[in-house]
């Protein structure tokens, strides 16, 4: 007997009305317990009605499943992805990684560092990548930061230009070098740098800035690998002219 929407005819009455109309009654009661888990209503669980158009929901990521927001509308994947009230991204904690890590699409990574003088990224790399970098030190010494890529130097393959601006005087100072072994950042006495990493043209450049008591430096700078003799595979190491204490933020873009 198939599932029929309106059994009931009070107004027209024929011949065995209640035997046939309770009848259908039941099977159209039998038809939609069907729909349950175990054909049972109580069971209070939908078959199939854990996926959307084939695709299970789970509170695991994995690939083809859907991931619920949490109780505040937030996409929260796991405790290593960054939360914010519209978004979440992933952070990766390089900082006692000994080997080189793929960042992914808008994956960020951090580094920490204490009293080293150098710090290997740990960022595999290619052609075709961006980044953004976030540098923070706290020592206050004058300290040359510098980038080897592939953890290595390059003799005569760099050229580096900068203008540093002072609080304390209205005249800005030029530097600039060819022929350098690795990429420079702004080499003076940096506590923060931001920076555009670009494997494509093998360019970094970005501004720095640096306090001391009332007197602030501004500086912004750029680093070019002009030889392509070396296939640019990992990001390579930040080395320090002395021991300092901070952390580096990357973020892959493109």
């Amino acid at each position: 007997m198939p599932y029929n929407r309106r059994p009931l005819n009070p107004l027209t009455p024929f011949v065995n009305q209640v035997v046939v109309e309770s009848n259908a009654v039941n099977e159209n009661f039998n038809i939609l317990a069907q729909a349950f888990v175990s054909d049972n209503p109580e069971t209070h669980k939908v078959k199939e009605a854990d996926t959307v158009d084939g695709f299970h929901a789970s509170l695991t990521p994995a690939p083809f499943t859907l991931v619920p927001l949490d109780t505040n509308g937030i996409l929260d994947l796991s405790s290593t992805y960054i939360r914010s009230n519209v978004y979440t991204f992933r952070r990766i904690d390089l900082t006692n990684a000994t080997s080189d890590y793929e960042l992914q699409v808008g994956e960020e990574a951090i580094i920490n560092f204490t009293d080293v003088r150098s710090v290997p990224l740990r960022i595999a790399t290619g052609s075709n990548r961006l980044y953004e970098m976030y540098m923070y030190k706290s020592s206050s010494v004058s300290i040359n930061s510098v980038i080897l890529p592939n953890n290595t130097t390059y003799a005569s393959s760099f050229s580096w230009v900068t203008i540093t601006w002072y609080s304390d005087t209205s005249t800005p100072h030029y530097f600039a070098e060819n022929n350098t072994n690795l990429f420079k950042l702004r080499t003076f006495s940096l506590s923060v740098v931001y920076a555009i990493i670009d494997t494509t043209s093998r360019i970094i450049q970005g501004f720095s800035g640096h306090k001391i008591a009332h007197i602030t430096r501004y500086s912004v700078f750029t680093s070019a690998w002009y030889s392509n003799l070396a296939d640019w595979t990992s990001l390579g190491t930040l080395d320090f002219s002395t021991t300092t204490t901070g952390y580096v933020l990357i973020r892959r873009l493109a």
